[in-house]
């Protein structure tokens, strides 16, 4: 899925848009999953980053982390095993 819109370019003069699109992808992975919206294998996966990455980010900006569910773990392990 792509999703696109505009961002003023005032807001983010000294960045590429490849840094912004990283940036947004990753700020808003963080939230989803704070939220509850995402597990944090989904969460990684839209972030761009590895899960101990993003665990590592979470840490930094101070987010708790969830503990999954038996099936949220389940789910997790299959997309690892069967990915698409």
């Amino acid at each position: 899925m792509q999703i696109s819109f505009s961002i003023p370019e005032s807001q983010f003069m000294d960045e590429s848009p490849e840094a912004v699109a990283k940036k947004i992808r990753l700020y808003a992975a963080l939230g989803l999953y704070q939220a509850g919206e995402l597990s944090i294998g989904a969460a990684s996966e839209l972030s761009g980053l590895d899960r101990y990455e993003f665990l590592e980010f979470c840490k930094q900006e101070g987010v708790l982390l969830h503990t999954q569910s038996p099936d949220e773990l389940e789910a997790d392990i299959q997309k690892f095993i069967n990915p698409k």
